[in-house]
């Protein structure tokens, strides 16, 4: 409801009026916008980008600061961005740019043949599979899918520009990596 004052030769109004309008003062002065009211949809679609999101994100919880990876990571990330947010970035535009895409590289990660190392590394680390019931996609993040991200965005970035990430296992090709190299990647996510 709308408060009304009206001191000598002005009024001032302040609060909703008929869900449409609010009036405000905002440094002493007075305004009028159109009331907002905020959604979350939930929708199948939403879902999906929330689960690549957040699966990314969770990712990268693990990987300690001025550690071997972050400060690989850190060569690569363009100036006035985090590392985190820049392979986020990269994955989603590179990998995840619908949901076909993630489709391939998901079946690219359980076609490997050291998918089940990746899982047990995950695991281990203490990461954990993330989805939304209301996501509309076939697969959840496994576990073992957020490490294998990881590993898939540093051996491409080496691939980029091969003075970037230019170290074990980083330098040898993704579809040939083993449980040593995997063990390897997660110690530089501590050492």
């Amino acid at each position: 409801m709308v408060k009304v004052t009206g001191p000598q030769f002005s009024i001032t109004a302040l609060g909703k009026f008929g869900k449409v309008l609010v009036y405000s003062v905002w440094k002493g002065i007075q305004y009028v916008r159109m009331l907002v009211t905020p959604t979350n949809p939930q929708s199948g679609a939403q879902g999906d980008r929330r689960v690549m999101l957040g699966g990314l994100g969770r990712s990268a919880k693990y990987c300690q600061v001025d550690k071997v990876f972050t400060n690989f990571a850190k060569v690569v990330t363009p100036a006035g961005q985090s590392w985190i947010s820049y392979y986020v970035n990269y994955i989603m535009k590179t990998y995840f740019f619908n949901e076909g895409a993630y489709n391939g590289l998901y079946t690219e990660f359980i076609d490997h043949p050291s998918a089940g190392d990746y899982s047990a590394q995950a695991v281990a680390l203490g990461l954990v599979t993330f989805t939304l019931p209301y996501k509309q996609m076939d697969f959840d993040f496994l576990c073992g899918f957020q490490l294998y991200c990881l590993a898939k965005y540093s051996t491409d970035q080496y691939l980029l520009d091969n003075t970037k990430f230019n170290a074990a296992p980083y330098t040898k090709a993704l579809a040939d990596w083993l449980l040593a190299d995997i063990e390897l990647m997660v110690a530089d996510f501590t050492v």
